[in-house]
């Protein structure tokens, strides 16, 4: 019999492993057969045969049955006659032969041009004019109608003034007329001006239309529907689809920053897993939702950039009042290319990039390093300083140091130079009927760590097809398959960190320096000797991860017009995730040390979740007496979704078992005693079910007003608190349509005031939270009778539950104004919000038997800021362009008040565990924004004057020892042995000064303690410009952030030789002596520590930092000196491409063909110390992230990155 492994038990036992294969299946033949269908109506629309029997009809009823039996789509003039009547009886005839029946002997010819049928007057026709017409000399002149953009109108009607002479543009925006001298042509299409031209000598003229923003309204995706950017009463920012496209970037997040005002993105670093966290005005996660489907933050983030067709972000409660409980913090609203019918489309979209780090750190010099460490052990005594000489050498020999190449570990660690990649290709096409789209990408995104990165193959698929006359059938598919590789170095526990390549020692020491057999060591030098001289690349293999989640969604939705006025609209949803995570971790590890006895060991966590949707939706419309215009819908939703998980860990493999072989077999490994474990458990079904309703009502397209409610029950609450009810209600005044605007129409073109009030709920928190529940014990103890082996039950519950939980409540108030100017060439917005969110549901610390957290409404925060949008289109030429974009917004966060009367609540931002003195480092406090980082006030360094002095009887000062033999405070002096205890050094001149704050002159936990730090912005923003000349394009996209303070973790543990024996420090810590700015007490003539009070004073006249050895190594300290102004201003990309002509592409059946270049993170100005101040650290898992934001935290560097790419459409 084969073996089985632990592995091959697993997969076996999960049936939706095999369901989801057996889905991918399905679901690839579905898309090509779809796709298939959809080219196969194309290609039959040109042999397409037509049954018509009617009598006495107008000729536009029987152009009408030919379009609903086939799918050509009919184009014409207002010159040909539609309304006479006509007379057919054909049976299965080909269109052509029917329209030639239909025009034989009559004035009008017929042309057909793939799915499009274009009808003309005949010469015949033409020449039928007046008596006074034919007297005049007639001339023939061509032409061609060309956009703004200088792209062909296709249908635009050419017409001689006061005649029957016109014609229509062809595919090319060609036309050709014969016409009377010096006529004057009057040339319309739908969303244009109408443009007259008198004709001279000249016999070919150029037209360009100049758009109508009367007729052409910006189309805003709003929640269960869309409206005009001229209707809506909300507070709603769109980002430029095409903008985001053409910033080549893996995530689509990182090129949101600064795109509109409010959206804030910050990220925690450059690396692969370190995620962008997005807020609304200073709220937290918003929702997203992609093609009208709720989703999570990863599916926004798995979004490949090139399927995104428009992008809404919806900020008051106006508009988010419609997703209820979900919607309290902002709206992300994605829209992704829909189906396109006609001439079918492909387009490739391919880049390759490259990365390099874009800052690194001054670190000591080998010198600098060694003399450092020596004092270090010089300090702690003899038997330290042997230890030292046996690794570096004797003292009398470190001047060798000054002639050593140092290690650069921050270039080694961060320089993989494999490129990243990403190919796109779209496919779009189909009949009036049946349109689609096909979308496919690949991405391949390396990191600046070798080994980690992420493969991510995206399709997106979606079917348009008209099932009768007023009946639609709308299908969507997306899928997404990523994998990512690595650990990166922010967040969790077992991991190598960024800081790492700061304090490794750039040198060996005498491991350097011999050429020696490492095996014929003992084994403990032997160990030394490995772990000494490891490189940083070795310790990043020492953590292996492989994490891939496939994604499926699928959405079908039916559009039925049940009448002129009445719009049914039922869809469905269907998203399916397999999630799995192998964690290797190698013998050297500090995993597989502290819990695998030194071997290897491996963790292979899988989790399948599910989500079902559906929703039906009814909407009025009606327009009452050309003034009244009515829109209401009311719709109802069901959400339901679980979640399956599995885990294994394995311990105890032989030391050489690669992650392939491991995982390959889990079984594998030694048998012993809790070697093997597996643990599953099943979710509990989360089910919401909501009612909701929105009217719009104008008056003369100048007063608006919007109402929406929502009511959402949630099974995560008990029946008493289950349901929650939404209103929200807006109003829009356009002044600009009022009758004493009109001496000011002349050079402004929109002026509108929007006022809105509203709420919204959240219920982002665990299921089953109200109520204790059970498990299995399985800790191999049981209990019966009988000899039987019966399982007894234990609590199942992380945190205590709380039956009296409740919805989360946000109120949002806005005010707005938005105008426009000259023909809006020049648009803004300008906003003002006040949010206040009730009953916060947060995770918060109990004391009570087996729990040590309960989640709780707890107190009220609010947002108050002001929003500004400006958008200008400076140049607009047919030959060039220039455009330029501003956005700043402003907030004000506060914590309004706590639960039970309390002023401040504790958290600790985890970043060192139990090392860290004052370790509960933020506070949430009544007043305060949130993100306020508490610790102590740097007060400068102790100077020889601080302690007791005496005067020898050579009349020198000298210093007073205790009988210990320690440095003597003077009375008065702050006592700061709460931060030097444990130290090498201890409390002595050089070391750090702390501010003392109850009057003591002690420090304490207790009473020193203050806010040294607001991570909280005071405003945001971004700006950009974009232009193009002839074939060339260029656009360059900045953001800034300013105000806000940066808790330097990684400053703080590289300034003190955290957990590390012999560790490289920053630049500055280096010894005054040595071009260093910290203290030092190293004798260099002799090396010995100097306690002579004036050799000691003028040897660090200059020391502007203490000295490192004064700091515990295993206790960091926050204090202020660590927070620093985040503030910056970076250069986010730069782009410039180039169009080659299309006289050149047509050449080779090629619409468009560009080349570019775009840059990433050109530069960053700022004032902070750390590699990029635009972190947000994810710290070792923690649950309180969101009121511990704005820390430094082994934050990946940001890179520097270059791309190169094209664009082609055929």
């Amino acid at each position: 019999m084969k073996n089985k492994s632990i592995g091959d038990d697993y997969k076996l036992k999960n049936p939706h492993v095999n369901l989801f294969y057996r889905a991918m299946r399905i679901t690839t033949f579905l898309l090509f057969f779809c796709s298939f269908c959809a080219l196969a109506d194309n290609v039959n629309s040109q042999t397409a045969k037509v049954t018509i029997k009617r009598s006495n009809v107008t000729l536009l009823d029987v152009l009408n049955e030919i379009e609903n039996q086939t799918n050509y789509l009919f184009i014409y003039s207002n010159d040909i006659n539609v309304k006479r009547p006509v007379s057919i009886n054909v049976n299965a005839k080909a269109v052509n032969s029917v329209l030639a029946k239909l025009f034989a002997g009559k004035d009008v010819a017929y042309q057909m041009e793939g799915t499009h049928i274009v009808l003309t007057k005949t010469e015949k026709s033409l020449n039928e004019v007046s008596v006074q017409q034919q007297s005049k000399r007639m001339e023939n002149i061509t032409g061609v109608v060309l956009d703004e953009a200088g792209e062909p109108i296709i249908g635009a009607s050419v017409k001689v003034q006061n005649t029957t002479i016109g014609t229509i543009t062809d595919l090319e925006g060609k036309f050709k007329l014969e016409l009377p001298a010096k006529s004057v042509i009057e040339i319309s299409f739908i969303g244009y001006r109408t443009k007259t031209v008198v004709v001279g000598k000249e016999k070919h003229i150029s037209i360009y239309m100049e758009e109508d923003t009367k007729a052409l309204d910006e189309v805003i995706v709003v929640g269960y529907g869309t409206t005009s950017k001229r209707k809506t009463t909300a507070a709603i920012a769109s980002v430029n689809a095409e903008d985001i496209a053409k910033v080549p970037t893996a995530n689509i997040t990182q090129s949101l920053a600064g795109r509109a005002p409010g959206l804030i993105v910050n990220t925690s670093g450059g690396g692969i897993n370190n995620y962008s966290s997005i807020s609304i005005r200073g709220g937290a996660t918003p929702l997203f939702v992609i093609d009208d489907v709720i989703c999570e933050e990863r599916d926004f983030r798995n979004l490949n950039p090139e399927d995104v067709e428009q992008m809404s972000v919806l900020k008051d409660a106006a508009s988010t009042a419609i997703y209820g409980s979900q919607g309290a913090n902002g709206v992300i609203l994605i829209t992704t290319k829909g189906a396109k019918g006609g001439k079918t489309t492909v387009s490739y979209n391919g880049y390759v990039q490259g990365k390099t780090i874009r800052k690194t750190l001054d670190v000591m010099d080998p010198y600098q390093f060694v003399m450092y460490n020596y004092e270090r052990q010089v300090l702690r005594g003899a038997s330290a300083i042997r230890g030292f000489e046996e690794r570096y050498g004797a003292y009398g020999d470190l001047d060798l140091y000054k002639y050593q190449q140092g290690h650069n570990w921050q270039e080694e660690m961060f320089d993989n130079s494999d490129l990243s990649q990403s190919h796109n290709i779209s496919i779009t096409g189909g009949s009036e009927k049946t349109k689609f789209t096909l979308s496919g990408t690949y991405a391949n995104d390396n990191s600046l760590m070798e080994n980690n990165g992420y493969r991510r193959y995206n399709m997106n698929f979606k079917l348009k097809h008209e099932l009768y006359k007023n009946l639609n059938l709308d299908f969507g598919a997306r899928l997404a398959d990523t994998e990512t590789q690595g650990v990166g170095t922010g967040g969790g526990s077992y991991k190598i960190r960024s800081y790492d390549a700061l304090m490794k020692a750039p040198v060996n020491g005498l491991y350097d320096q011999f050429d020696f057999d490492p095996s014929t060591l003992p084994e403990e030098e032997y160990e030394e000797y490995i772990n000494t001289t490891r490189s940083l690349k070795d310790q990043v293999n020492d953590y292996w991860r492989r994490k891939n989640e496939r994604r499926y969604n699928f959405n079908a939705a039916i559009n039925w017009d049940i009448t002129k006025h009445f719009t049914y609209r039922a869809e469905g949803g269907y998203d399916y995730t397999f999630f799995q995570q192998k964690d290797w971790y190698g013998p050297r590890s500090s995993k597989a040390v502290q819990d695998g006895q030194g071997l290897p060991m491996g963790e292979w966590t899988k989790k399948d979740s599910w989500k079902l949707r559906a929703a039906h939706t009814l909407t009025w419309k009606q327009k009452f007496n050309k003034i009244h215009d009515v829109n209401i819908m009311i719709g109802q939703e069901y959400v339901a979704s679980n979640s399956e998980s599995n885990e294994m860990i394995g311990k105890f493999f032989q030391e050489d078992i690669t992650p392939e072989k491991m995982f390959a077999s889990m079984a594998a490994n030694s048998g012993a005693t809790g070697s093997r474990t597996i643990s599953s458990q099943l979710g509990q079904e989360d089910r919401t079910i909501s009612f909701f309703g929105r009217a719009n009502y104008s008056l003369m397209d100048r007063y608006l007003l919007t109402f929406t409610i929502r009511a959402d029950g949630s099974s995560k609450f008990t029946k008493g608190n289950r349901w929650g009810y939404f209103p929200a209600a807006a109003f829009a005044w356009r002044i600009i349509e009022e009758p004493f605007m009109e001496p000011v129409k002349e050079f402004m073109s929109n002026l509108k005031l929007r006022l809105s009030y509203g709420t919204a709920g959240n219920n982002r928190i665990g299921n089953s939270l109200y109520e204790t529940s059970y498990k299995a014990y399985s800790s191999g103890k049981y209990y019966g009778a009988g000899g039987e082996q019966n399982p007894h039950y234990t609590l199942n519950n992380e945190q205590l539950a709380n039956p009296d939980l409740k919805w989360e409540t946000t109120i949002t108030r806005n005010i707005g104004l938005d105008f426009g100017f000259f023909n809006e060439r020049l648009t803004g917005n300008i906003d003002y919000y006040w949010n206040t969110v009730k009953d916060l549901l947060i995770e918060q610390s109990i004391t009570a038997i087996g729990y040590k957290t309960m989640q709780q409404n707890i107190g009220q925060t609010s947002n108050r800021g002001v929003e500004l949008t400006l958008n200008a289109a400076i140049l607009q030429k047919k030959d060039y362009s220039l455009n330029f974009n501003f956005n700043i917004g402003f907030n004000k966060n506060k914590v309004d008040k706590l639960a039970n009367g309390i002023s401040s609540m504790s958290y600790n931002s985890g970043a060192f565990s139990s090392d860290m003195r004052g370790r509960d480092d933020y506070r949430v406090i009544v007043g305060e924004p949130l993100g306020i980082v508490w610790g102590y006030v740097y007060d400068g360094v102790y100077g020889v004057d601080d302690f007791v002095t005496y005067t020898d009887e050579n009349g020198k000062t000298q210093f007073q020892f205790d009988k210990s033999g320690n440095y003597i405070l003077k009375e008065g002096v702050t006592d700061n042995t709460y931060t030097t205890a444990s130290s090498y050094g201890g409390l002595r001149p050089g070391a750090m000064k702390l501010k003392d704050q109850d009057g003591d002159h002690k420090i304490t936990e207790k009473g020193d303690r203050v806010i040294i730090g607001r991570t909280q912005p005071k405003f945001t923003g971004g700006f950009g410009l974009s232009g193009n000349y002839k074939w060339f394009d260029i656009s360059a996209n900045f953001n800034f952030v300013v105000g806000n303070d940066v808790y330097n973790m990684d400053k703080m543990v590289s300034s003190q030789s955290y957990r590390n024996s012999y560790a490289n420090l920053r630049a500055e810590m280096a010894p005054v002596t040595l071009g260093g700015k910290a203290w030092t007490y190293l004798d260099q003539s002799n090396g010995t520590i100097i306690t002579d009070y004036e050799t000691l004073k003028a040897m660090n006249a200059n020391a502007s930092y203490w000295s490192a050895a004064t700091m515990s190594d295993n206790n960091p300290v926050p204090t202020s000196w660590a927070v620093e102004d985040g503030s910056f201003l970076r250069l986010q990309n730069l782009t410039v491409g180039f169009t080659l002509p299309k006289d050149w592409t047509k050449k080779f059946a090629c619409n468009q063909f560009r080349l570019y270049c775009t840059l990433n993170n050109l530069f960053c100005l700022t004032g902070y110390d750390g590699y990029d101040p635009e972190v947000n650290s994810a710290i070792r898992n923690s649950k309180t992230s969101g009121v511990t934001p704005g820390a430094d935290f082994s934050a990946y560097p940001k890179s520097f990155s270059w791309t190169a790419g094209v664009n082609i459409t055929f």
